[in-house]
């Protein structure tokens, strides 16, 4: 696949591949006793009636590895996120996000991480105008990156960061429904776990909107959550991060442009594969 794929898109879209990483069936074999007993609870109970759809073996141990709560491999909790959980979901692709992702609103910056090793994805909010582009679409733009982030066994049994660049953000770039199901999204109503959301130059007034946001989130996630200057990134990011961060922020030396590109010309190339 590696081969494959820098002979037919060239070097910028092979950042995009993960290294090392472990097969679906090497990970199921490597899972406890327990882990694993979680694992086949809900994929049996799942299956054994007709419910509109199946999951794919990945998403059962998703499900299970991503629990909500202090404890990963909860069959209770998890059970709950997969009933909720839209299928259509599974149906995202970079094919139908293109137009989406190539606004740069928010995506995924190969290689960026948080002091703790934690993936992070970016978002620039003030790119978002909720009375051009529908809620649908900035949710799904959110739920196909994170499920990109964890098909990767590190962040999917980890956790994964959020960095949101809120330069040039403004009232129009808001509304509380869209802040609402954004913030749900982040909660566990798909199979990710956020371990870090950072909300970077924010504008004077963001007390307003920070009133607004408060009660939707949980006291546990209250606690990942900072609002900071750029200048205090390096407290939250690993060592050299700014060779990772897109351009547009000030210490960021990748091209967005570049990122976004690459991005949906690799996801384009697996997704057929698949």
């Amino acid at each position: 696949m590696a081969q494959d794929l820098k002979e037919s898109l060239g070097d910028g879209p092979c950042r995009f591949a993960p290294v090392g990483e472990k097969s679906f069936s090497e990970q199921l074999a490597s899972l406890s006793t327990e882990e694993r007993a979680c694992y086949d609870e809900l994929k049996s109970r799942w299956e054994k009636k007709d419910r509109g759809f199946v999951y794919p073996d990945e998403m059962y141990l998703r499900f299970a590895r991503c629990s909500p709560g202090p404890e990963k491999f909860n069959a209770k909790a998890a059970w709950k996120v997969m009933k909720n959980y839209d299928s259509r979901y599974l149906e995202l692709t970079a094919a139908s996000m293109e137009k989406q992702i190539l606004s740069k609103t928010l995506f995924i910056p190969p290689g960026l991480k948080s002091s703790e090793g934690h993936s992070v994805f970016y978002m620039r909010p003030s790119r978002y105008f909720p009375k051009q582009t529908s809620t649908k679409d900035i949710i799904d733009n959110l739920v196909y990156c994170m499920q990109v982030m964890v098909e990767e066994e590190k962040s999917c049994t980890e956790g994964i960061g959020f960095l949101a660049n809120m330069a040039d953000w403004h009232f129009s770039n808001f509304s509380v429904s869209y802040c609402y199901q954004f913030m749900m999204m982040l909660q566990g109503r798909v199979p990710v776990r956020v371990r870090l959301f950072l909300i970077v130059n924010p504008p004077s007034w963001f007390g307003k909107i920070w009133k607004i946001m408060r009660p939707m989130l949980s006291d546990d996630f209250a606690k990942k959550v900072h609002v900071i200057q750029g200048s205090a990134l390096p407290e939250f990011m690993e060592d050299g991060f700014e060779s990772y961060l897109p351009d547009d922020m000030e210490t960021g030396k990748v091209d967005a442009d570049a990122i976004v590109s690459d991005f949906i010309a690799y996801r384009k190339f697996v997704e057929v594969k698949d």
